[in-house]
Parts: structure tokens; sequence; C-alpha cells
């Protein structure tokens, strides 16, 4: 949904909410040697809709509930076997056909529908059930100080339905899943209840509720369903910092919800020199809360010669690890993420060398490794992630942190920062050999803003604050990605604005949970929404 627009699905009658299933037969003849053309056996092609929508196998969207009916020339109830999930399926005659009825399937179910005609090649639909409908809600003060309320359903709703169901308020549809409301007197809270009909035999899931209460000029309020999951148990944050003021203040109130603190401060030279020393106010921080620190090795991104040096000189690494050793015995640190980027792809075997020495030597001195590799899905490497070897570099860390964010950068494409199905395609790409437990997920606070061909990224709540001051501010959710967003048109330019918050962090937290990850890492301390440290 880069566009901040969902296309409108066709509201259905009740009847086609039960989702017609209609197969249909092409029979077609098969020409003899020789040109002839007496016909052969039939080599009919079956075409299946489900709710009018033609249904392909990989289908996730079939209606719950399906009438099923077969037409073609010459089929009778002898010549046609189908079933569903292996149990064969009662088939009568019928007025143009023949029909069958299949019981009420559950909602995100999987589903195989077997069709054989004799004569004619067996058809397999693999299918999934469309699930219940997520709502998206959100709520500010406009720039005239009064309640702005947004709703994005992920399914076309029952309009009617809708409306019952709130029966004070003002409905404005932008389109069939946009919905604006308004008060003559605002309630406490938005409720929108759970099982109200939807597109494609779904229903809506729920109930929603957010709270329209106490809300402050420049904050956005939201709510979404399905909620999200709670944060894993004994959850592990490693949290970046930078020296801003903003993260300073943050690294201050927090040191001790995260489990490692880790600062930047630090560069690498080409000939093996450190310049810098790590954050001193994280470095306080971190010793007040009885928290380790971690700090960032980095080198410098912005070209690749110095690294190939470093990388491709025994005596410049050899000197960089004894210099990093040396300030982990004097600040009594914890340990060290390694944050190389931009290697060129060719230094891959020099990374992973030079990786595995400054583990030995950190290991010795009872310190540990981490270290920081960008994603890449299953079908292999990219410029940026070329130089990791991910199982190599796993088996001499101690963590390897996945930096799954910047899912968008571009001008003129905007999208999620890191959108919850890109992660799960990165995650699965990136980790697959590697053990769960020593894999860590970053994660990132803050947002992006498209202006026209403009892309700046910046602290959430400054972000927000600046977007909602536009004028026709609109709400949108990306249920995929699970990402929320801003939309406006300051002078006629298209301004889009994607951010996570706490609710969609916690989405992010959560999958890394269920993979058995150790943890996740975040950046940067200070850009977060401010609510993030109450759901973690």
């Amino acid at each position: 949904m880069a566009d901040g627009a969902q296309t409108p699905e066709t509201m259905v009658s009740r009847r086609a909410g039960l989702g017609l299933l209609l197969l249909m037969l092409a029979g077609c003849a098969a020409p003899a040697a020789g040109g002839s053309s007496q016909p052969g056996p039939p080599q009919g092609v079956v075409v299946v809709t489900a709710g009018g929508t033609a249904l392909d196998s990989g289908a996730d969207d079939v209606p719950p509930t399906l009438d099923l009916g077969l037409e073609g020339e010459g089929v009778t109830p002898a010549a046609v076997f189908v079933s569903l999930d292996g149990h064969r399926l009662t088939l009568a005659s019928a007025k143009q056909g023949l029909t069958a009825s299949v019981a009420p399937m559950a909602f995100a179910s999987e589903h195989q529908l077997a069709i054989d005609v004799v004569g004619r090649a067996a058809q397999l639909i693999d299918f999934q059930v469309v699930d219940r409908t997520g709502v998206s809600a959100a709520a500010w003060l406009g720039a005239s100080g009064l309640l702005v309320c947004e709703v994005v359903f992920e399914r076309a709703p029952d309009r009617t339905a809708i409306t019952a169901a709130l029966p004070q308020a003002r409905l404005a549809w932008t389109d069939d899943t946009h919905l604006s409301l308004s008060w003559a007197s605002p309630p406490a809270a938005l409720t929108i209840p759970a099982g109200l009909a939807a597109s494609r035999g779904s229903v809506l899931d729920g109930p929603l509720q957010l709270s329209l209460r106490g809300l402050q000029a420049g904050q956005l309020r939201r709510a979404t369903v399905p909620a999200a999951s709670p944060a894993p148990a004994g959850l592990r944050v490693t949290l970046w910092t930078d020296g801003t003021a903003a993260s300073h203040a943050s690294t201050q109130a927090h040191a001790a919800a995260a489990a490692i603190l880790s600062p930047t401060g630090w560069q690498v030279e080409a000939g093996g020199g450190l310049s810098g020393s790590p954050d001193a106010v994280t470095l306080a921080a971190a010793a007040a809360a009885h928290r380790p620190v971690w700090p960032i090795l980095a080198n410098d991104d912005a070209g690749s010669t110095g690294t190939d040096q470093l990388l491709n000189s025994a005596t410049a690494e050899t000197a960089l690890i004894g210099a990093v050793v040396a300030q982990v015995r004097s600040l009594h640190l914890g340990g060290v993420n390694l944050d190389f980027e931009s290697v060129p792809g060719n230094d891959q075997s020099a990374l992973t060398a030079f990786a595995g020495r400054l583990s030995t030597a950190l290991h010795a001195v009872g310190a540990g490794l981490s270290i920081d590799v960008v994603p890449h899905l299953a079908r292999g490497a990219n410029a940026a992630s070329a130089a990791y070897d991910d199982p190599a570099l796993a088996a001499v860390a101690d963590y390897l942190v996945v930096m799954a964010y910047d899912e968008s950068t571009s001008p003129g494409a905007p999208g999620p920062v890191a959108g919850l199905d890109w992660q799960a395609a990165e995650l699965a790409g990136t980790i697959a050999g590697i053990p769960a437990a020593k894999v860590v997920l970053g994660i990132p606070l803050y947002a992006r803003r498209w202006s026209g061909e403009a892309v700046t990224a910046g602290a959430y709540a400054s972000m927000v604050a600046q977007a909602l001051a536009e004028p026709d501010v609109s709400y949108d959710y990306d249920f995929q990605a699970a990402s929320p967003l801003l939309l406006s048109d300051p002078g006629g330019v298209l301004t889009q604005l994607w951010f996570d918050d706490a609710d969609s962090l916690l989405r992010k937290i959560a999958a890394a949970g269920q993979l058995g990850l150790a943890g996740v890492a975040a950046w940067v301390a200070g850009d977060e929404d401010p609510t993030f440290w109450s759901v973690i």
C-alpha cells in the first residue's frame, strides 16, 4: 500500500457472501495424427470461481462457506469425482449440471480441492479460507483542535452493520475500506464490535477499542486488531545509543530495561588505529543500572577503500584487535558490537577471518562479540549483504544481529521502514541453518518521511507531530506489513510518513519470540515512541 490507498472490494449480497463456487468444464477435441479432425478424448480445463472471483491454487481469501456447482456437456455423477481434503463430495443432478454442499470451513484454514472428470486431466487446487478482517483506527487533534478519528478495514465491511454499531457517529467513507468518524460530542472511546460482516465471507476481528480522551496536540493514538501478542517473557533488548541529547535522555531513563547498552564512539582506521571512545553518558548510565556495555566498533562506511585495506593487512588487524582488547580491559566492557557496513563482497573471506581473530581475543579476556549483518532473501545475497558469510560469522560470534530495517529508502518509492512481512522473508533467508539462540533481530525506532523526491528519517515523536500539523492529514495502515502511515499533500506535494510505534514494534518483537531468537536490538535510543517501554 505504498500509495496510501487500498483497492476497493465489491460488496457482495448475502447469498454471494456464502461464496458460490462454480466449476465449469470446457471440453475440446484432440486432432488425430495426420490432421484428422476426428474427436479424441476430452481435454477439458476446469475453471473455478469462488464468490465470483477466479480460484487459483494458492488463493488465500476463499469464503468459508461454499456452494459447489459443476457444469459441462455430458457431465454425470458417475463421470465426476470431487473431494475436499480427501473426503469425497456427494454430487447431485441440477438444472445446470451437478451441485454439492460443503460444510463451513474455519477462518484461515488450509484445504485442497481435487477435481477428477473422466477423460480430463485431474486438477488440484490448494487454497486458504479468508481470515477474520483486521481493523486499525487512529485519533488525533486536528489543526483546529477538534478530534479527528479515522478507521481502516483490511476488507470492505458491511456499511449497514458499521452504521448500526456506531449510532452516535457521523460516518464519511473515502472508499470501501477507509472511514472518517466525527461526533457532536465525542465518546470516551471508539468501540467497533467483533463479528460484523465483511467481504469474501469474512467478519471483523476485535473488538477494537480506542480511547479518545486526553489527546494532546501532536500526539497520535492508535489501536489495531488483531491485537499484538505480548512481548516474550525475559525479552533481551540491546539498546543502541548515540551522542545526541535525546539519546542520552532515553538511555538514562531506560537503561535498566535493556540487557545490553551499545553506544557509538569507536571508529576503526585503515592502518589499524582505533579513534574515538564509547559515549560517556551511556557508560555512566550502564554502570548505574548495572548493565553491560558492548560498544559499536564501526568502520567508515562512506567508502570501502579503508575497510578493504584493513581487512587485507595482518599488521593493521593485529594493531586494531590489540587496541580494542586494551579498551575492553580498561573500561570493564562486557563485549564489542562489530558493525562493519558497505564492505565489498570480495572481502567476505577477509571479514570472516578478522571476526574470528577478534572473537578469539575478546573471549580470552572474558568479553563477548556480536556482529551486525545486512539481511537478504532466501534466493541469495544482495549487494549490501554480499560481504557477510552469515553461518561462518555466527559460528565465531556470540550473537548475530540482523539489521532488519530500511526496507524502503528510495525517493519515489515510499513504504514501510521494516514491514512485518518483509522482515519475515529477510530473516528466513539470512538465518537458515543458524541456531536461533544466536540471532538478534534489529528493529527501527525511527520514522521515515517522503515529501516529493526528498526522503528524511528522524525521531518518532517529532516526525509524527510534524505530519499531524499538515492540513488534511489522513491515516492509513498496511495490514500485511503491520505498518502505519500518515499522508498529506502540503502545497500539492504528496507526503507520506511511515513509522513504527509501540504497537508495530511489539508485533516484530513477538515474531522474534515465536522464532526463539535471542532478543532484539533497537536503533536508536531517543527516536522511539515514548510508550514503547511500557510494552516490553
